[in-house]
């Protein structure tokens, strides 16, 4: 799997907001294979102080975080920071998932079963998106 950087991006950055340590770092080193440079947060509310922050290209936001719903911290990110891009990530897919996106402000949603070049795909078109 290759994506090459956007020319406009030095290095996109990637802020990810998973409970799974374990599944963050597999998410981490993937992107940081792709010259990302990433961010992990266990928490909804760590992932908000990361944003002000890091000021993510995209941000990854697990569905169920310990703290909250990744659809109240998505609605509160996006909400905090008009026109961020977020892509939710579930291990299944949800029942009214297009209304429910467009409520949260999220840009996107993967599963977990949709794979790691999903999650790459989604989030490089939304790298890509708020460069030009």
């Amino acid at each position: 799997m290759e994506y090459p950087v956007h020319e406009k991006l030095a290095r996109p950055r990637l802020l990810v907001a998973y409970a799974d340590s374990a599944y963050a770092a597999r998410i981490a080193r993937c992107f940081r294979r792709l010259g990302w440079e990433v961010h992990l947060a266990p928490t909804a509310a760590e992932a908000r102080r990361l944003a002000e922050v890091y000021a993510p290209h995209t941000i990854v936001l697990e569905l169920a975080l310990p703290d909250e719903s990744g659809w109240n911290a998505c609605a509160h990110l996006t909400a905090a920071h008009p026109g961020q891009r977020v892509v939710l990530l579930a291990p299944e897919r949800v029942d009214s998932l297009h209304e429910r996106l467009h409520a949260a402000g999220a840009s996107a949603f993967v599963t977990r079963g949709d794979g790691m070049e999903s999650l790459v795909r989604a989030a490089y078109g939304h790298a890509r998106a708020k460069a030009v």
